[in-house]
């Protein structure tokens, strides 16, 4: 399965990493099992493969996976760990249950669910947590 993405954003380096082995993207598509224009796709950051298409990709040009992808960029600023601390003051302070029970019309039954409230107010508290740093 793919992912698909933004096309304004590279996400991965399977172009680059292609052209650095000596390897034709036909010769990725044959490879890894998939139409050409799959691996076109791929390389125009259009889709993304799924884990398993990109570790025969790494096998086929001798790379690891982590240097087939593009680094993200991100900066550890300790949104989890005060999101884990929210969400345990929103549980035990307010009471907000983690789960509700909804009824799903395919199963014929009530379901657990996570609490949309929940995700709702975590939600809330990453804005304001970004704005404050």
């Amino acid at each position: 399965m793919n992912k698909k993405v933004k096309a304004s954003r590279s996400v991965n380096r399977i172009k680059q990493a292609t052209k650095e082995a000596g390897a034709s993207s036909r010769l990725v598509s044959l490879w890894v099992d998939v139409d050409y224009t799959t691996v076109s796709n791929w390389s125009s950051n259009k889709y993304q493969p799924n884990d398993e298409n990109l570790n025969q990709i790494g096998e086929l040009l001798q790379k690891d996976n982590r240097d087939l992808l593009e680094p993200q960029g991100r900066v550890n600023t300790g949104l989890a760990k005060a999101l884990e601390n929210e969400l345990r003051r929103l549980h035990k302070v307010e009471n907000i249950p983690y789960e509700i029970e909804k009824f799903d019309v395919k199963k014929g039954a009530k379901v657990k669910v996570n609490n949309p409230e929940l995700v709702k107010k975590l939600k809330e508290f990453e804005k304001t947590y970004k704005k404050n740093k």
